[in-house]
């Protein structure tokens, strides 16, 4: 079934205004820079759809897409590269901003919106909405993607009625992280407004498993992600800790940030027994304030010769080359981060138990997993892993193969598989 051209729904004087402002040079536009391109050095190549145009409003209270160097959806790929025009509407609580309608990009708009408690934020969306988007008549967005099931699913549902446009439901880890508390009204809301979805999208399995029940539509499926970390496997570049540090013979790796909640110390307690082997050494990667208190730890245990201190500046892929066992025991986004890194990087890993790392491996055949702040079993955890080489091999082995069955490797197939995900929402609508 061919897409409908709903170019021409808007009246052609306002729709050639933005047509115009679209085309026309722009000032003062903030460079943007991908994650990836930055790492490759160079830019990502740009999709050409099969559809002349397509215009997208992403409902959000994410409110990093705010950021002006950078809106972007998965942390890699700009909106402005990823569909012909894009409207943003980011709902917030708060104070009403100085500039509510904001043009980051030549082909990008976004438009704020503040109220004091969140059940006002969809009533004041719908004025927005109104004001800035609703021309003589039409509406100018082809699409209408609603990135959380809460205050965006419902001003999703509420526009697509309203102006006769599909939506499109994304359910991200943002919403149903295990740290999210979600109170009575919320979850209610997402009851309500899972279902009413034609078109919805999750980021991994572990929310496909807790919203299944609730979605009534077959296009239901996972977005597309991207394999940021490519380029790690690809090096060959990296740290020789038995050349530099010669009196280690087994070397672990602790990458983090050194703050409250961090898991640092217990890392160090669990280690501690291994570490009266001086051919044993721990690698703690990070910065702040606990680096302080690990000095005084050690030096309790009578090991503080066995842990070397470096700071977060280094290469740390390098290093995660070159280990034997790497602790991943915080349970933080940078702590997610570098495990991708680790994936790639070969390296067997030490988990803490997380429904997200549970979406990825498996214990004893792609990782090993502990349950969080359980010293006495990240220590036997570490005991099997120095003890049985074959058993490193696999965790390393498989975990590679794990990420790169999850992600996709090309960024080029990886935005265009992305974008058309999201169009197919105007096939099931249709």
């Amino acid at each position: 079934m061919a897409k409908r051209d709903l170019y021409n729904d808007s009246s052609s004087h306002a729709a050639g205004e933005l047509d115009y402002a679209l085309r026309k040079p722009t000032t003062d536009v903030e460079p943007t820079e991908s994650i990836d391109d930055a790492m490759h050095a160079t830019r990502l190549a740009k999709h050409t759809s099969s559809r002349d145009v397509t215009r997208v409003l992403f409902i959000s209270k994410n409110t990093a897409l705010l950021n002006p160097a950078q809106q972007t959806l998965d942390g890699y790929i700009n909106v402005s590269d990823m569909f012909d025009e894009v409207h943003i509407l980011v709902m917030r609580t708060g104070m009403e901003p100085r500039q509510p309608v904001l043009r980051p990009n030549k082909n990008v708009w976004i438009y704020i919106v503040a109220a004091t408690y969140w059940w006002q934020l969809p009533g004041a969306a719908k004025k927005i909405l109104e004001k800035e988007l609703k021309f003589a008549t039409g509406f100018r967005p082809d699409l209408i993607v609603a990135r959380d099931p809460l205050e965006s699913g419902l001003v999703a549902l509420q526009a697509a009625a309203q102006y006769d446009r599909p939506a499109q439901l994304h359910v991200t880890k943002s919403t149903y992280d295990r740290s999210v508390s979600m109170g009575v009204l919320h979850q209610l809301l997402a009851w309500y407004t899972i279902p009413r979805f034609k078109s919805v999208r999750v980021t991994n399995k572990m929310i496909w498993n807790k919203i299944k029940d609730r979605v009534t539509t077959t296009d239901f499926t996972m977005l597309p992600r991207l394999n940021p970390y490519e380029s790690i496997l690809q090096s060959q570049t990296k740290i020789d800790l038995h050349a530099k540090y010669p009196q280690y013979i087994f070397t672990m790796v602790f990458v983090g940030q050194l703050e409250e909640g961090s898991s640092v110390l217990e890392v160090i307690n669990a280690a501690s027994t291994m570490l009266k082997n001086s051919s044993v050494a721990l690698f703690i990667i990070g910065d702040g304030p606990l680096r302080s208190d690990c000095k005084r730890r050690a030096k309790a245990l009578g090991i503080e010769k066995q842990i070397v201190h470096l700071p977060s500046t280094v290469q740390v892929a390098q290093y995660l080359k070159s280990a034997n066992v790497l602790f991943i025991t915080d349970t933080d986004e940078f702590s997610e981060d570098i495990m991708l890194q680790a994936a790639y990087a070969q390296i067997p890993m030490l988990l803490s138990r997380t429904e997200h790392r549970l979406d990825l491996f498996s214990h004893l055949e792609s990782a090993y997993f502990c349950e969080p702040h359980q010293i006495e079993l990240l220590a036997t955890g570490l005991s099997a892993l120095m003890n049985d080489v074959e058993l490193r091999k696999q965790l390393s082995d498989q975990a590679l193969t794990a990420v790169q069955d999850y992600f996709d490797q090309d960024p080029t197939v990886y935005q265009r598989k992305y974008r058309e995900s999201v169009e197919e929402a105007i096939f099931t609508n249709e």
